[in-house]
């Protein structure tokens, strides 16, 4: 009898293993949802539209977007994770979802634990902006300016625990000032109070703010990263400067999945990504939006990278925020 039921629960094992074997090489068999955790028509949405008409491209079924915006992400992430793990269901998310705003949000699941990363498609710049009537032009004159009233400046940021709060407190801490923060509820209202005099800076993405410094409408004094910026040639790094503290803040969007979906499914859809991420056009799609293409690591890299964005704001968090 023992040897029957060990026989039975290796023919059904072997059922299971077999199952899934033609699950994962079926992928995809039907439509991919991707899910954005942002609102249509923002600098989230908008490239993963982008993405998701080259990814229908690449595998041959229809990709659909579906935006789940809220709680600083985290509807659209736990709809990823209440969806069937089978790789039909996508996170598309900017790296602030998964690495900044849990260490202030304290969303219901783990974001290194309960996220599955698969591949950066794009990464973003951090730029210094002011008013464009701001009567200084780089950094040196903004310290300057800022050192002879040291208590009257302001930062404004999009949320309290962004990297745009903890580059104006770095800015503090460096300049020897007093820098009052002012956070917004999202990028927009912080960008209107700059351009009305509000505040007298903000840290933010080239993404958001480049339209607005092509218009005329703000003007740009550093650019975070260790070399400039491509589509702003002529604003000078920070490390240029003689703020070596900016060199890594950047931020990246890509895409991850539960961490539930089978490992062969998750291969095939690093692949596809990886192929999409090669081709021109979809470099020259994105790269109009501000963001500059990446060669996407393994989704062992991605999740190593994902960890150490995570542990860097983490820190940043405990040293500018909790201590206040």
């Amino acid at each position: 009898m023992k040897a029957s039921i060990h026989v039975v629960c290796r023919f059904v094992l072997a059922a299971l293993f077999l199952a899934g074997a033609s699950l994962a090489h079926a992928w995809p068999e039907r439509t991919i949802k991707i899910i954005v955790p942002a609102p249509p028509g923002g600098n989230m949405d908008v490239p993963a539209r982008v993405f998701a008409n080259f990814l229908s491209k690449e595998v041959g079924q229809t990709v659909i977007v579906e935006n789940k915006a809220g709680a600083g992400g985290s509807i659209g992430v736990q709809a990823v994770l209440n969806a069937p793990a089978d790789g039909h269901t996508i996170l598309y998310t900017s790296s602030n979802v998964l690495t900044e705003i849990p260490h202030a949000m304290k969303p219901p699941y783990d974001p290194m634990k309960d996220v599955r990363p698969v591949a950066a498609l794009s990464k973003y710049r951090y730029v210094l902006v002011v008013a464009q009537d701001y009567p200084a032009n780089d950094l040196a004159g903004m310290a300057r300016l800022l050192k002879a009233a040291p208590d009257k400046g302001s930062f404004a940021s999009p949320s309290p625990g962004t990297v745009a709060q903890f580059g104006g407190e770095i800015l503090n801490r460096k300049l020897g000032v007093n820098l009052q923060h002012v956070p917004y509820y999202g990028t927009p209202p912080a960008l209107n109070a700059l351009m009305s005099k509000q505040v007298t800076l903000l840290l933010d993405s080239v993404v958001t703010s480049g339209p607005l410094l092509q218009g005329g409408k703000l003007k740009a004094l550093a650019i975070a990263g260790t070399n400039r910026y491509a589509g702003m040639p002529q604003v000078p790094t920070f490390a240029e400067q003689g703020y070596p503290e900016f060199s890594d803040f950047s931020g990246w969007q890509g895409i991850a999945v539960s961490p539930k979906v089978p490992a062969p499914i998750v291969e095939k859809l690093y692949a596809a990504t990886r192929r999409v991420a090669g081709l021109a056009q979809f470099h020259e799609q994105i790269a109009r939006m501000g963001f500059e293409p990446v060669v996407p690591d393994s989704p062992q890299q991605f999740t190593q990278r994902l960890q150490l964005d995570y542990d860097h704001f983490g820190e940043l968090n405990r040293t500018f925020v909790l201590k206040q």
